[in-house]
């Protein structure tokens, strides 16, 4: 105690104001740790990246493809698989001889594999979690992640017009099925990791036709069930929660037992963009002209319905979603809104950004020739065009209901001065009130009226 005391003789008022001011700052710095825990987190990563020179040179080409995993980013290039933190350390980096690198992600995971090739690559947990090489006489069309971890690879194999393998977390293959009498584009484990969904492209009547063949890991030989598709051509899938397809002519949503329990029909419209990374929802950027670039961006949840609609002008080069923040790049802006599309923020692409990605704190990677930078959303925010002229037509809506209510009707106003001369003109008798009223000449109005029909609609 008498060191402490000694000690604080010693300081200066200087020295005691400096104290004081760090024990404040160390109070309030754990009081925000503990109550605004990821408010607190984005701006710590905002301050060190705004501080520290938060932009990193990459080695990508034109057709290299960029996909934010949690807060880690993916790249993927014909030479080098990279998962990088934002800042660009290096978490993996994998050296790889693809052609046509393609990916697909769900939840904390990431498959990256050559079409047409043998290399395929599974990332997760911020390290490089399995890898398979085919052999030579075999190679890749598809392979797909569900968010549970569980692969479908698809391969063509002498003899076959599909081979379609399902591996486990571990890796371990627990499903082959082999098709020598149907080809598959696409497959896909189920939400509930019992069943495996394959895409079958052929014809109905000389017309092309999409047909969905559901199989259970119990089943194995022969399709539990066959789902029409129509003409909808899939471009792309995802097993979260439920099961996406994107098409290009609708936006399915089946469950874990091969049913479609929504869908959303574009009515038309052409399908510029899209992306199933959102957290529940679907982001779509359709358009009524081919040829044009002006369109709407629609987000739609899994029940098929739509969330929000936000009209965009300009070529579209890029969109990205992740958790509930959606980015697109368009030749001249740089757009980050919610699902809902309430509110959105641009920011003008003075910097030659050719692409973007999006992290799971809703801040965004943007992508020029040479480097990546990230971008932390932030300032005014733009109220969606179509939510202003909802909102300015139900003003109008009760401006105009409320001047009806206001305003006396015809009725009312020719027949209230007549009421009263006449009650004024009667004479007053003793005679009881039923005697007044026979007593009036004939056609004479009475002095109170029935309301007439209309009176009471205003």
């Amino acid at each position: 105690m008498s060191k402490l005391q000694s000690l604080k003789t010693s300081l200066t008022p200087t020295q005691r104001l400096g104290l004081l001011a760090l024990v404040v700052i160390a109070v309030f710095g754990l009081l925000a740790a503990t109550v605004f825990h990821d408010t607190s987190a984005t701006l710590f990563r905002r301050l060190t990246y705004t501080q520290a020179k938060d932009d990193f040179p990459h080695n990508a080409q034109a057709n290299s493809l960029f996909l934010g995993l949690n807060n880690e980013l993916v790249i993927s290039t014909q030479t080098q698989v990279q998962l990088v933190s934002p800042t660009g350390s290096a978490r993996v980096k994998e050296t790889v001889n693809m052609d046509a690198p393609a990916l697909n992600a769900a939840g904390n995971y990431t498959v990256v594999y050559d079409v047409g090739g043998q290399e395929l690559k599974v990332l997760g947990e911020e390290k490089l979690l399995h890898e398979l090489t085919l052999p030579n006489e075999e190679s890749l069309l598809c392979a797909t992640v569900n968010e549970k971890g569980w692969v479908a690879v698809t391969s063509k194999v002498s003899g076959h017009k599909a081979v379609v393998t399902v591996y486990d977390p571990g890796f371990e293959s627990v499903l082959e099925i082999r098709l020598s009498s149907r080809y598959i584009s696409d497959a896909v484990v189920t939400p509930d990791c019992r069943g495996v969904y394959l895409i079958s492209p052929g014809q109905e009547g000389g017309a092309f036709e999409n047909t969905l063949l559901y199989y259970t890991f119990s089943s194995r030989e022969e399709p539990t069930k066959e789902v029409s598709l129509g003409s909808n051509v899939v471009l792309s899938i995802l097993s979260g929660s439920k099961c996406w397809i994107l098409g290009d002519e609708s936006l399915l949503i089946l469950d874990s037992s091969g049913v479609i329990t929504a869908a959303y029909d574009y009515e038309g419209q052409y399908l510029k963009m899209g992306t199933l990374q959102g957290d529940g929802f679907a982001s779509l950027f359709l358009s009524r002209s081919a040829s044009g670039s002006a369109g709407n961006l629609i987000t739609v949840n899994d029940n098929g319905e739509e969330m929000g609609r936000l009209p965009l002008e300009g070529q579209t080069l890029a969109m990205a979603a992740q958790g509930s923040t959606i980015a697109v790049l368009t030749t001249s802006d740089i757009i980050t809104t919610n699902k809902k599309l309430e509110k959105f923020r641009t920011e003008p692409n003075q910097r030659g950004i050719r692409n973007l990605a999006v992290y799971e704190d809703g801040s965004v990677a943007l992508v020029s020739s040479a480097t990546v930078s990230l971008y932390f959303p932030s300032g005014a925010r733009d109220t969606n065009p179509l939510i202003l002229e909802e909102r300015e037509a139900a003003k109008e809506a009760k401006k105009d209901k409320d001047d009806q209510e206001e305003k006396p009707t015809e009725t009312e106003t020719e027949t209230k001065p007549e009421t009263e001369t006449q009650v004024q003109e009667q004479p007053a008798t003793d005679t009881p009130a039923d005697a007044q009223t026979e007593a009036q000449p004939e056609g004479q109005p009475q002095a109170e009226t029935e309301p007439q029909e209309g009176e009471g609609d205003a």
